[in-house]
């Protein structure tokens, strides 16, 4: 998060030295090569910095604040993992019930990429800045429409992906890894039905070996950043004082 913050600030800084910019011209170049144990060098690149921290600091200590927010309290610590996991569910549920809301008709499935989930959930205060931490990527929530056929390689790839989902349950042949049984929303799976899943735009338009979306009926973005909907999520969790405390379900069962 330190490398986003002094980014974004140095960006305010450069800015803001571009107003009113004056032009000069260097009538002489000398160069030399100062050794790093150099303690004259280090006290003038010091003295140098110091007028830069200076200015920075009133935008570095505003992002800090913002960042430091707390969100919601996680009852325990909460780690990815497969073939299902409480930090996976969490994070696919929450998808499947933001999705809903901005897509206005029913989603069958939401899948997260377990590869996209780029860090854990701390026990106790969850900040805004774990919510950066968990979904670095700008990456936006995308309805697909799959054909039957297209459906069931959907299952398969979450199934050797082990990528965390919401709406489905699983029962897998632990040596062959094929599904044994599958149910949508509680139904058994039906090759010549339509379904709506939920994934990033990097899974829908094929990205982690999943060009085979592309043969999707219908995509549908949302324009919904993932990290916007885990921050919305958990800020309405926060106001009515729930606290995070996904399960094991036995949405994945191995057999």
């Amino acid at each position: 998060m330190a490398n986003y913050s002094w980014g974004f600030l140095l960006g305010v800084t450069l800015l803001s030295a571009c107003s009113g910019t004056k032009y000069y011209s260097a009538h002489s170049n000398h160069s030399a090569l100062i050794p790093v144990t150099d303690t004259t060098a280090r006290m003038q690149a010091t003295r140098s910095a110091e007028p830069i921290a200076r200015y920075l600091k009133p935008y570095q200590d505003s992002l800090a604040r913002s960042m430091n927010q707390v969100l919601v309290t996680s009852a325990k610590h909460l780690q990815k993992g497969g073939p299902e996991s409480e930090l996976g569910n969490l994070l696919a549920d929450l998808f499947l019930e933001e999705g809903q809301k901005r897509y206005g008709a029913p989603i069958d499935v939401a899948q997260m990429n377990s590869g996209g989930i780029r860090a854990e959930i701390p026990q106790g205060n969850v900040t805004l800045s774990n919510v950066y931490e968990i979904m670095p990527f700008d990456n936006d929530l995308v309805v697909l429409t799959l054909s039957g056929e297209t459906m069931r390689q959907f299952i398969d790839y979450t199934i050797v992906h082990q990528d965390a989902e919401s709406g489905m349950r699983l029962v897998v042949d632990k040596e062959t890894r094929q599904p044994l049984e599958i149910l949508i929303q509680g139904k058994p799976f039906d090759p010549q039905k339509t379904y709506r899943i939920l994934v990033s735009d990097y899974v829908a338009t094929g990205g982690d070996s999943a060009s085979f979306l592309k043969n999707c009926l219908k995509s549908e973005p949302l324009h919904y950043l993932m990290r916007d909907a885990i921050r919305n999520y958990f800020e309405q969790k926060g106001k009515n004082h729930e606290t995070l405390n996904p399960q094991i379900d036995g949405r994945v069962t191995l057999k």
